[in-house]
């Protein structure tokens, strides 16, 4: 008897795996995704986008924007409709999500957002460079994908965000089909009519998903062709901030790290990020993300044959290249040219259209302001001045351009902010040592064909009367360090 109810059961829970199994295979699964990431209208405008379903059914719009019509479906054609409106009322909005959603046969909903907004575009294709500034919230903004310092010779399959400063700075990333990449930048939430501020690079892939060329966007509160926002020093016009600087003050721990800007080693295109606290005390970067809102890491990469290349550092504008004995402490192996940054504007040129980066003869007899006093070095940066006209120069440092020990992977690249101290001086502990009391600023000079020439000043709290400004000084190319950029002339 016990034999026969076994049995049974065991009929009835194979019946009921073929009933289940025969249901699954009744369930379909389904997708939905739209062409674009956003659509950009103006005030009344229609346009149609394309979508993309697969064994789906009931199609229908789920979520749209207040105030915003209901826009028309065709499955057939796998078109939306959308019609912005001509006017907003009070409780009406200007941007927000578009959600279309079916359902399988059998199966759970599927849906599909889309970024729907009355923005305004401003398309910077038409002054390309290796960097932008945008400062308008709430815009599309348009760049030229054919543009490589040069022009490239195909469109680039893709393009999205290599990194940025904050999430979500740098929204809907689009490659289209004009040659145009195209992206959007929202508003600051403590003030609508400022642009949400940082920094970013967006890359251009080709069809294997390699990196052929990036962009730094710098969006910023910050218009360098204001007179007010420049300076005079020796004839050259100059921004009065670090290159990628979000501010230009030292009154504040806050706004001391929003100033130090971005870092450069000499002759490549590509910025590095800066320090992660204002007085830089563990040499750790800020946090970076990608364009999915991930975490991206800084990456170090010994110079050599293979990666101390000028395509190796295209390709990777996320690794510092660190100098070693071998390539003289270059980040290039053996390829060093005095030709990548010069007093024209080149390929290269981190700086954005109608800029470049400052020659030497810009800082030549640029002196501290005023008599520094012990404490000045606490303020993480000095004004300096050269024939009564003057700037604010912060002491943001240097990326170091080697590893400690050659045979090992620490030191290099990290952010160390020091001072000279003298071997017949007492030596300081690290602590102390490594504070920012030194600005090092490239030029385009160069010496001797593997070192450049780099402006920097420094402070010694111990001897303040000897502290002061030299210019033309050599600094391993390996370096990162800051650019100040003046304008084309």
């Amino acid at each position: 008897m016990s034999y026969m109810k076994r049995f049974a059961g065991l009929v009835c829970a194979v019946a009921a795996i073929v009933f289940f199994a025969s249901c699954s295979k009744d369930k379909e699964s389904g997708s939905l995704s739209f062409n674009s990431p956003a659509v950009f209208l103006s005030a009344g405008q229609t346009v149609t986008v394309g979508f993309k379903s697969v064994n789906l059914q009931n199609l229908s719009v789920t979520n749209k924007p207040t105030g915003w019509a209901e826009p028309t479906i065709d499955v057939a054609a796998q078109t939306l409709t959308i019609t912005a409106p001509a006017t907003f009322d009070d409780d009406e909005v200007r941007t927000g999500s578009l959600v279309l959603a079916g359902t399988p046969k059998g199966g759970s909903s599927v849906s599909a957002t889309l970024f729907v907004g009355v923005v305004e575009s401003k398309d910077l294709s038409g002054k390309p460079a290796n960097s932008y500034i945008v400062s308008k919230p709430d815009h599309n903004y348009l760049i030229s994908a054919m543009h490589r310092g040069d022009i490239m010779a195909v469109l680039p399959a893709s393009v999205d965000v290599v990194w940025q400063s904050k999430s979500g700075l740098i929204q809907y990333t689009e490659l289209r089909e004009d040659g145009k990449v195209s992206f959007y930048v929202g508003a600051d939430s403590d003030d609508e009519k400022k642009i949400k501020e940082g920094n970013a690079v967006i890359g251009a892939y080709d069809a294997g998903g390699t990196l052929i060329w990036s962009w730094h966007i710098w969006a910023v509160n910050y218009d360098p062709e204001k007179t007010e926002n420049q300076v005079v020093f020796n004839g050259y016009a100059m921004m009065n901030r670090n290159l990628g600087a979000l501010a230009n003050d030292n009154s504040t721990a806050e706004k001391i790290l929003a100033s130090y800007g971005l870092y450069y080693q000499w002759g490549r295109k590509d910025p590095f990020i800066g320090p992660s606290s204002y007085n830089a005390a563990n040499g750790a970067s800020a946090s970076m993300y990608n364009g999915g809102g991930s975490r991206v890491y800084m990456k170090t990469e010994v110079s050599s044959a293979e990666a101390g290349t000028m395509d190796y550092a295209v390709r990777n504008p996320l690794t510092f290249i660190v100098g070693v004995s071998g390539s003289e402490y270059d980040w290039l192996w053996s390829a060093h040219s005095d030709d990548l940054w010069g007093d024209t504007k080149t390929v290269n040129d981190p700086c954005p259209y109608g800029w470049r980066v400052a020659p030497a003869a810009a800082f030549n007899d640029l002196s501290i302001v005023g008599a520094p006093a012990a404490g000045d070095a606490d303020k993480f940066g000095w004004t300096l001045g050269e024939n009564g006209n003057e700037s604010l120069f912060i002491g943001a440092g240097r990326r170091i351009y080697r590893h400690t020990q050659e045979n090992d992977t620490q030191g290099g690249g990290s952010i160390q902010n020091f001072y000279p101290t003298p071997i017949d001086k007492q030596v300081r502990s690290s602590a102390l040592y490594n504070q920012p009391w030194v600005g090092y600023y490239w030029t385009t000079g160069t010496v001797a064909g593997t070192q450049s020439s780099a402006f920097y000043f420094w402070f010694d709290k111990a001897d303040p009367a000897n502290s002061g400004v030299q210019n033309n000084t050599p600094q391993r190319r390996a370096n990162g360090m800051q650019v100040r950029c003046v304008k084309v002339e």
